[in-house]
């Protein structure tokens, strides 16, 4: 099977060209009648969810003791949020394995296809920041970061610029979102201290250090060379640099505890 040849015919097929070249709108405004549309599917796609699942139950194990656990609506918030990434993360990666090194096209006016990822996952923020600020559920670091990608998805909005870089940025960001849900599910459905478990946290850990710390680093300093990029969008990307180092500290310190030190004990 020829990857390239489909990948590349997803990106220029015909129902990108009559759907996507719609999504189009005045520098200097925000369109509230696509972001409404935005807003309004993720909400509906939750409330959807949490219709057909709100009622049933699973066994959770807790202290050694099972438990008829009700699918609770952070369950279903975070199978959104699975969609999420998963869409998100493949958008992406079509739009820059079609258009090339994100660090080619710096500074460069929104296309069509960068607007429609930029307002699908605008519309996605705003629900999550809402339902996490409702209900309280997310510390101060998350929610820091769903602020200042709030931040940076409304500013190429309004100024119809630097859909590149924030699209790259969300593909870096989203990527390893399904497998931080599926660590979730898998904590949930007593499945997490298995070999599932096991290679999730692996690919996990390696991929987040690998997109943020070694793929991102180097995308920052091109940025920072780059007299195309503005002083706002890149102090958003260093701003969300350093709260990537927060979570970074947290899950190297958990992956330290629960492998590293594990297999210095039974080594000794």
């Amino acid at each position: 099977m020829d990857v390239d040849r489909i990948v590349r015919d997803i990106a220029r097929s015909r129902w990108n060209v009559s759907y996507f070249n719609r999504i189009v709108w005045e520098p200097g405004s925000i369109p509230l009648k696509f972001l409404a549309v935005s807003i309004t599917s993720w909400s509906l796609a939750y409330c959807i969810v949490l219709r057909l699942l709100g009622n049933r139950c699973y066994i959770k194990v807790k202290d050694n003791v099972e438990k008829v656990t009700q699918i609770s609506p952070e369950y279903c918030c975070r199978l959104v949020t699975f969609i999420h990434g998963l869409l998100t993360t493949t958008l992406c990666a079509v739009l820059h394995f079609n258009d090339g090194p994100v660090w080619n096209n710096l500074g460069l006016t929104n296309s069509p296809f960068h607007n429609t990822i930029v307002l699908i996952s605008l519309g996605y923020f705003l629900f999550d920041f809402i339902w996490c600020s409702y209900m309280g559920s997310e510390g101060a670091a998350m929610l820091a970061h769903h602020i200042l990608s709030l931040f940076g998805l409304f500013y190429t909005t309004y100024y119809h610029k630097y859909g590149a870089e924030v699209t790259a940025v969300c593909f870096g960001a989203e990527i390893t979102n399904p497998m931080l849900q599926i660590r979730w599910f898998l904590r949930e459905h007593n499945l997490y201290h298995t070999q599932i478990g096991v290679v999730n946290d692996y690919v996990f850990v390696f991929s987040f250090f690998f997109w943020r710390f070694v793929v991102g680093t180097y995308f920052l300093y091109r940025a920072s060379l780059s007299d195309k990029v503005g002083g706002v969008i890149f102090g958003g990307g260093v701003g969300l640099y350093l709260i990537s180092i927060v979570f970074m500290y947290h899950i190297a310190k958990f992956f330290v505890r629960k492998y590293v030190w594990k297999m210095k004990k039974k080594d000794e």
